[in-house]
């Protein structure tokens, strides 16, 4: 059986990679940004 425990330390090297490498910050934010433009737009037509 595989051990499921993280170590905090690959949880801080996961986090330091993605959030202080400009490529996988902006690859990670796009979602994030469309899904906000979109939830704002429906908001907007609604009212």
């Amino acid at each position: 059986m595989a051990n499921s425990m993280v170590s905090l330390d690959t949880l801080k090297a996961f986090w330091h990679s993605q959030v202080h490498d400009e490529e996988n910050w902006a690859r990670n934010m796009a979602p994030l940004v469309l899904m906000d433009a979109l939830f704002r737009t429906e908001n907007f037509v609604e009212e």
